[in-house]
């Protein structure tokens, strides 16, 4: 999108008291909710919360920090560690300064790490602890740009070119209590057409090219992506998929926005036992997940024995059965529903149970969710919304909600964003929320636009 585009938004925004930059948007939200459990992590076997005020404050002071290190308005940060509050904190601080975070899944090996780092220019590195920075130690020595690590563990901040998390904050409150006008700059250092991040894709052919997010492409898939959901307050939400990845990012912006409690879960093994600890109402999660569990349920059940192996097959027969009568708007005969109300005390409900017995509806993109399933956890009392959307497009491009959803659809094109379907059936978006290029590729990003300014996505679909 262009920045006149994104000029004219941003004026609007502003007039309806809508944040304009991810910054605002936490500030905005902590004014509002004020709550004491903003976000929440388990150490020792107990949960501690953070408020909102608190994480505000401590990220205030991480963008203080970072510029004390000497980073600019523009410069680059990356971020290479599992879910936690530090990220987030780290998130936040960097779009407190204006600076460009560069997210990087700990999966990737130290070769492809590198790759990033070199390709972004990474000033700084944000690690969560002395294991990560052995394990991508050696790729790192290839890493000229790199002139600082920030170590989320603050007993592993040993490097001469290292800082712990807590170190980088207390610099940030003494260049705030000597220079309060530097802290006065964190409120409009940024605008919306800025650069938030730059967030590396895998792609299918040669090197992971960057895709330049601005705070205006985020902020308004966040605003439009979550309109018709009615999250509140009230709502809690457990983080699982990786914050690298910008599904659960948008995700952590709609829970911080709408004042959730956030919840990040300790580990993937730990996920069942947390959903349990938290009972959340939302839960974001790809189709894999929705796949693993249903096959763990049925494995559950033939191993225990013949007969609870029949009594599950023919639950999840029912379950799909109410579904599709549900989905075609007709009525559902006496019969089906006695099957399906015994059905949902022998089986649904150890279903729900699994997810904490609490939740509203789940969120689900990234992949294709296979009919089979969405009927299943359909049937089943647990409602799927499934979305489809791009990295390149910060990423939701459409979704079903609780207000429309339909079997074997990506749901209606979120509002402000428009798709049509080429003469070879690719999908072509345009809209706020498409990307405006990628990183130092200028043919690329040419190559991924039509001549009329839409977005290629490569992905083939129909519109009904």
């Amino acid at each position: 999108m262009n920045d006149a585009a994104e000029t004219v938004q941003s004026t609007n925004e502003e007039a309806a008291g809508v944040p304009q930059t991810l910054a605002e948007l936490f500030t905005m939200s902590a004014e509002r909710y004020g709550r004491e459990d903003a976000l929440n992590y388990k150490r020792d076997g107990a949960w501690q919360k953070i408020s909102s005020s608190n994480f505000v404050e401590r990220a205030r002071n991480i963008a203080l920090g970072l510029t004390s290190l000497g980073l600019r308005k523009g410069d680059r940060a990356a971020i290479l560690a599992a879910n936690s509050p530090e990220w987030t904190l780290a998130d936040a601080g960097c779009q407190f300064a204006g600076i460009i975070d560069v997210p990087i899944y700990t999966t990737l090996a130290p070769e492809q790490v590198a790759y990033i780092l070199n390709d972004s220019g990474a000033r700084v590195l944000f690690l969560a602890n002395r294991e990560a920075h052995t394990q991508i130690a050696e790729a790192l020595g290839r890493c000229g740009s790199i002139e600082k690590i920030v170590f989320f563990d603050g007993a592993d901040a040993d490097l001469d070119s290292a800082i712990s998390l807590e170190d980088l904050e207390a610099a940030g409150a003494r260049l705030k209590q000597d220079q309060p006008e530097r802290a006065d700059e964190l409120t409009t250092i940024t605008t919306g057409s800025d650069i938030a991040t730059l967030i590396y894709t895998s792609g299918t052919t040669g090197e992971p090219k960057g895709v330049m997010l601005s705070h205006t492409n985020l902020i308004s898939n966040v605003i439009a992506s979550a309109e018709q959901y009615s999250f509140a307050d009230l709502d809690v939400s457990l983080s699982v998929l990786p914050l690298s990845h910008v599904f659960e990012r948008m995700g952590m912006y709609v829970y911080l926005m709408n004042g959730m409690a956030v919840h990040y879960a300790e580990s993937i093994e730990k996920v069942p036992e947390n959903l349990k600890e938290i009972h959340p109402t939302i839960f974001i999660g790809v189709p894999r997940i929705f796949e693993k569990v249903y096959a763990k349920a049925r494995l559950t059940a033939l191993q225990s024995s013949p007969l609870r192996e029949r009594i599950f097959d023919w639950a999840i027969d029912v379950a799909k059965e109410y579904a599709l009568t549900i989905e075609a708007g007709e009525h559902v005969p006496g019969a089906l529903r006695v099957k399906h109300n015994l059905a949902d005390k022998l089986v649904y409900s150890k279903l729900r149970d699994f997810f904490g017995g609490n939740l509203r509806f789940c969120i689900t993109g990234g992949a294709a969710l296979s009919d089979e399933i969405w009927l299943i956890f359909t049937g089943a009392g647990i409602r799927i919304m499934q979305g489809y959307g791009l990295t390149e497009t910060s990423p939701v491009i459409s979704s079903n909600n609780p207000r429309g959803s339909r079997l074997g659809t990506v749901g209606k094109p979120i509002r402000g964003t428009s798709v049509r379907i080429a003469a070879d059936g690719e999908i072509e978006v345009s809209g706020p929320g498409v990307m405006r290029g990628y990183y130092h590729r200028a043919e690329a990003t040419l190559e991924a636009f039509t001549e009329d300014g839409w977005f290629r996505t490569a992905d083939i679909g129909e519109l009904d």
